[in-house]
């Protein structure tokens, strides 16, 4: 019971409180509750946030299709089709990212904005050459290497990603 109680101060719910009722924590200073904005508005703001997700899920899936497609090439055609995805969900993702860069310049984040940007544009260009190892039969046992590539580069972009959305 006092674990559940020392949850509640953490949290700001005073027991026996309704959840509207909030207290400030020991050490803590109490805060207004959050209000919601609009929905059209809640979807829009920070776009690049929202939309980075399909590329970075698309990408892995892809890949780990691709690699599962060498041993059992019924698969081939739902990898193809993720590579394609995946290379699609990129172009909107990289211009909301250069829209969103601007909130970047001038601050101390810059120098990271502009290395992430680099790197949606490796990520781009590897997706495209992705699309293109697998449209021809000599290259197609190849696609896995670069879909390995990809997953390093998207994993480390997500990193500074959230580093730049979220870090201090």
């Amino acid at each position: 019971m006092v674990g559940f109680v020392t949850l509640l101060a953490l949290s700001g719910i005073a027991p026996g409180a309704r959840s509207a009722e909030r207290v400030a924590a020991p050490g803590l200073v109490a805060h207004e509750r959050y209000q919601m904005p609009p929905f059209t508005q809640a979807l829009t703001d920070h776009l690049h946030n929202k939309l980075i997700h399909f590329p970075i899920v698309l990408t892995l899936v892809a890949a780990v299709m691709v690699i599962a497609a060498r041993k059992r090439p019924e698969l081939e055609p739902v990898a193809f089709w993720l590579v394609w995805a995946a290379a699609l969900s990129v172009i909107p993702a990289y211009f909301t990212g250069k829209a969103a860069a601007e909130h970047f310049e001038g601050k101390p984040k810059e120098w990271l904005a502009e290395l992430h940007e680099k790197q949606g544009i490796t990520i781009g260009v590897l997706q495209a050459l992705w699309v293109l190892s697998l449209l021809r039969p000599g290259t197609r046992r190849f696609a896995w290497v670069i879909g390995v590539a990809l997953v390093i580069v998207v994993l480390s972009a997500g990193y500074l990603g959230g580093l730049l959305a979220h870090g201090h």
